[in-house]
């Protein structure tokens, strides 16, 4: 409505035709920010799913109680994140898809879990924090983008909102690494 009062003040376009087209117009470039903004919401919610898959397989493989509960945290508050992206898709009244990229991320995780499921011990522990290392530094790029980004508002103040869970995690995950290293060099020297 707002779009059809700023029409009807611009002189020459009075015409209904005329109206029609400018508004037809605003229609389509909303809707290719409709569709960038289904297709972040429906990055989020894979990379949330792809996060609670590694951290359940983490919590039933790794014998290390610093990993099990890295990967409870990680597990707990990737669920909670998804939960919070259905309500963000509800209230912007879009449906999350699949992203141009998101077949070829999703076949690098399925082989990264493969990976980690012939993995055992502190070799699955070491290889599971280097993949939520590298999984969390694109996470918060591409939030980091995307935040930048001509999204809508709410979902640039998910993105803004998120960024510091991802760092949290990110943080952790590079503590535990350190932790991790220095339990393998004190086992191995004499």
């Amino acid at each position: 409505r707002e779009s059809l009062r700023i029409v009807e003040q611009v002189p020459g376009l009075g015409d209904r035709r005329e109206r029609q087209a400018v508004l037809l117009r605003e229609l389509l470039v909303r809707l290719d920010v409709i569709d960038a903004d289904a297709e972040m919401v429906g990055a989020l919610h894979s990379f949330s799913e792809e996060e609670v898959e590694a951290a359940e397989l983490a919590r039933r493989t790794s014998t290390t109680s610093d990993v099990q509960a890295f990967a409870g945290r990680v597990l707990n508050e990737h669920q909670q994140l998804a939960q919070q992206n259905e309500r963000l898709a509800r209230q912007l009244h879009i449906t999350p898809r699949e992203p141009a990229l998101g077949s070829e991320l999703k076949a690098t995780h399925q082989q990264a879990m493969h990976d980690l499921e012939g993995k055992v011990g502190s070799d699955f522990d070491r290889a599971y924090v280097e993949y939520e290392i590298a999984r969390h530094v694109q996470a918060f790029g591409l939030m980091e983008t995307a935040a930048e980004s001509e999204a809508t508002l709410p979902l640039q103040q998910e993105f803004i909102r998120t960024g510091p869970d991802l760092l949290s995690h990110l943080s952790a995950a590079r503590a535990l690494e350190r932790r991790l290293v220095a339990k393998d060099d004190q086992s191995e020297s004499p």
